[in-house]
């Protein structure tokens, strides 16, 4: 699912301190807060791709579609196109991932409050400029997205044998496309 946010004015955010305290895109500390760094370990950290994975969906061409590793940054700052370049410290921080020391450089960008809240990959992203807002709504209108469910009514009858329904996939079939936008959303973390 992709989902742009417009906020209220007074809740933009509007300056680095800001992005930081709502995006992070580093490993935090183990001691200081175990859960969330298991958390960013198990949902929040791409790769290994490139020598280490050269098979990895990412790669196309030898090189990794997502532009992973990232480059360090002692700061977040933004781009002439209305991009962050998150904060990426050198803090030596590593996860180990299928036998390969990562870094703050393959860090995916989140929120700590929905990372925790809801356990899942989710990448937060933040954009101000009219380039990166027509690049995002190009994005997440594209359509080739799909996913495929089966929906069907459980009964005790049913329910230890569920593995041996017989469904008529043809009555059953929904073709279906959710689009929602969002004009004001208020989140208070």
């Amino acid at each position: 699912m992709h989902i742009c946010l417009f906020l209220h004015h007074d809740y933009k955010i509007k300056t680095t301190h800001d992005v930081d305290r709502f995006i992070s895109a580093e490993i935090p500390n183990p001691k200081g807060d175990p859960e969330y760094y298991e958390l960013v370990k198990e949902f929040m950290m791409h790769g290994p791709c490139g020598v280490f994975g050269p098979k990895s969906p990412c790669m196309i061409d030898n090189k990794c579609s997502k532009h992973f590793p990232k480059k360090y940054a002692e700061s977040t700052t933004f781009d002439d196109n209305g991009f962050a370049t998150y904060m990426r410290r050198n803090n030596g921080r590593c996860i180990k991932k299928n036998d390969v020391e990562l870094d703050n450089r393959y860090v995916v960008p989140h929120n700590k409050y929905l990372l925790k809240k809801y356990k899942a990959h989710i990448n937060i992203e933040w954009c101000n400029q009219f380039r990166s807002i027509k690049y995002l709504f190009k994005y997440m209108n594209k359509g080739s997205d799909r996913t495929l469910c089966k929906i069907f009514k459980i009964t005790r009858d049913t329910e230890s044998s569920i593995e041996n329904l017989t469904l008529d996939e043809i009555k059953e079939f929904y073709d279906c496309r959710y689009l929602s936008n969002i004009i004001i959303f208020h989140v208070i973390f």
